[in-house]
């Protein structure tokens, strides 16, 4: 036998259609998340490595799991499948307004000796809860001036695992300066510790969030729940949300990742502006600015509130310096949805969009500001558009305080919100924002060409092909689309399709001049490509 014999795995099982189904109803029931096919070979990979584990066909293996008695089976499969990627300090905006104004604000008005409750719901390997158990001891001090109670909560056991022994390294600690590691850290082997006395401070559970919540879970003050129900369906994303209402008292808090939004998802919670940061609140909140569902100020600060019996302490450090700051800073600007343009010529180019003429280098472009008053929802997509185009992102990721996923241009802002995600470099965000465009909207052609493209990017050829030709078949004169589609086709070793997509894409480039940008793409450096492609498949 070879000596690589044992390193060599089986080949993937194959889903039938009827099989995958099945696999993502399961999950969906179980977990919450809801895999479409461009997950079936992930799916497929992790089943590998489980029917290995327990020596099970496909066919034996998912009729155990669908079973009662397999669920702890259906676990350990379903943890294959989560992403535990986090880091500390993952929402600076979040983090220092709980630090600067919540906390302080909740210790002068809770009584003497109540505790302050906080809830990291979906805390993965536990980067969300020290990083608030840090921020309190930043606001209170060593011991605590107050009781403070952080709880974590996870699916996966083994995430949990590495919570509770609170080792970290790289991309983890990027927001972690060098004075806070040596506060709340230890230097261990090539990772940093949490320090016990923060350690402490974090109660870390296995939990299922479709599933009832403990009894503690009653009286909280705060739940964070950031970048988990990206992955659930609408109407699952809205049972929790309902949960999460009935389970806080009034006044109670949940903060949600940077793109989710319970605008027309569930409307139980009241909008609120606290330093910068967006809160929902069960009821009002006296420091903070109430903003209608779509974002707009509704009323102004409230009176000051009177300030605790005793004073908070200073931070822990040098008594000269102040609490000390992580800063984020927010990665450089990356086009994902297409390839780099090469200027044609030093005139200003001209830019070509789906929805608006040809627009001059001499006209003004649109201000980039946000609206005041609530906005006409068609204009607010052409708004949208214009702001993408003048690269100002964050006003375009903005948008989703604007978005009522009962409005008919929902879907479109929707795929507009996917591609500012994308053209940051967050491609997960972007994927699961144009699924629900297409959720909302199966003929959103901006979503299926943009899930076209991060797919193609990511070596998922057949999903990438599945979505460019939807997307062709919906815009077929848009010569992008048949130039990804082209690329796809490449990549997947059709040269005879590749070759006819080139083609395709030079004639609907025929009548555009060589300085035309399309959606950041030069017309001069497409039709080169194209034809340099076609000489090679020729």
């Amino acid at each position: 036998m070879s000596d690589l014999s044992a390193f060599e795995q089986p080949p993937l099982p194959h889903l039938s259609e009827s099989q995958f189904e099945g696999v993502r109803d399961l999950l969906a029931t179980y977990a919450g998340v809801y895999l479409d096919r461009t997950n079936q070979r992930g799916a497929a990979m992790a089943l590998r490595q489980r029917m290995q584990a327990t020596g099970k066909g496909l066919e034996s293996y998912l009729g155990h799991i669908a079973q009662p008695r397999g669920r702890s089976e259906l676990h350990s499969f379903a943890e294959l499948l989560l992403n535990h990627e986090t880091m500390f300090f993952r929402n600076q905006v979040h983090m220092d307004t709980l630090r600067d104004i919540i906390l302080p604000y909740l210790h002068r008005t809770k009584p003497t000796g109540a505790p302050i409750r906080i809830w990291s719901a979906g805390c993965s390997t536990g980067e969300e809860p020290y990083s608030l158990a840090i921020l309190v001891a930043e606001c209170f001090g060593l011991p605590l001036v107050r009781p403070v109670q952080i709880y974590g909560t996870d699916l996966s056991s083994a995430a949990l695992h590495k919570a509770h022994r609170a080792r970290y390294r790289g991309r983890a600690l990027h927001n972690v300066d060098q004075e806070l590691r040596q506060r709340y850290f230890v230097r261990h082997e090539d990772s940093w510790q949490v320090r016990e006395s923060i350690r402490t401070l974090v109660t870390l559970e296995q939990l299922n969030l479709l599933e009832p919540f403990p009894p503690w879970t009653s009286g909280l003050d705060i739940i964070f729940c950031q970048n988990v129900t990206i992955y659930f369906s609408l109407e699952t994303f809205r049972q929790l949300a309902e949960r999460f209402f009935h389970t806080l008292p009034s006044g109670g808090m949940l903060f949600l990742g940077f793109s989710e939004t319970l605008w027309n998802v569930f409307n139980g919670f009241q909008l609120h502006e606290v330093g910068g940061a967006f809160v929902y609140v069960k009821g009002n909140l006296p420091i903070a600015q109430r903003r209608s569902p779509t974002g707009h100020l509704l009323e102004p600060l409230a009176p000051h509130i009177a300030a605790p019996a005793s004073p908070l302490p200073r931070p822990i450090g040098p008594p000269a310096s102040p609490p000390p700051r992580s800063t984020t800073a927010r990665p450089p600007q990356r086009t994902a949805t297409v390839p780099p343009a090469t200027p044609a010529s030093p005139t200003a180019p001209r830019r070509v969009s789906r929805t608006t003429p040809l627009r001059e280098p001499s006209t003004p472009p649109p201000p980039l500001t946000p609206p005041i008053a609530a906005p006409d929802p068609a204009a607010l997509v052409q708004q949208g558009r214009a702001w993408l185009d003048a690269g100002a992102i964050e006003l375009v990721l903005d948008l989703h305080r604007h978005v009522a996923t009962s409005g008919a241009t929902a879907p479109q802002l929707l795929a507009l919100i996917a591609r500012a995600h994308a053209n940051r470099g967050d491609i997960d965000l972007a994927i699961v924002e144009a699924r629900r465009a297409l959720e909302l909207d199966s003929l959103v052609s901006d979503a299926y060409h943009l899930l076209g493209v991060l797919y193609l990017q990511r070596g998922e050829v057949r999903a990438s092909i599945q979505h460019l030709e939807r997307a062709r078949y919906l815009e077929p004169e848009m010569p992008l689309i048949s130039f990804h589609l082209a690329e796809a086709y490449r990549a997947a070793l059709r040269p005879s399709t590749a070759l006819r997509e080139y083609r395709a894409t030079l004639h609907k480039l025929a009548p555009l001049a060589a300085d035309t940008v399309l959606d950041g793409v030069a017309v001069s450096w497409l039709r080169a490509t194209c034809e340099r492609q076609i000489s090679q498949l020729t």
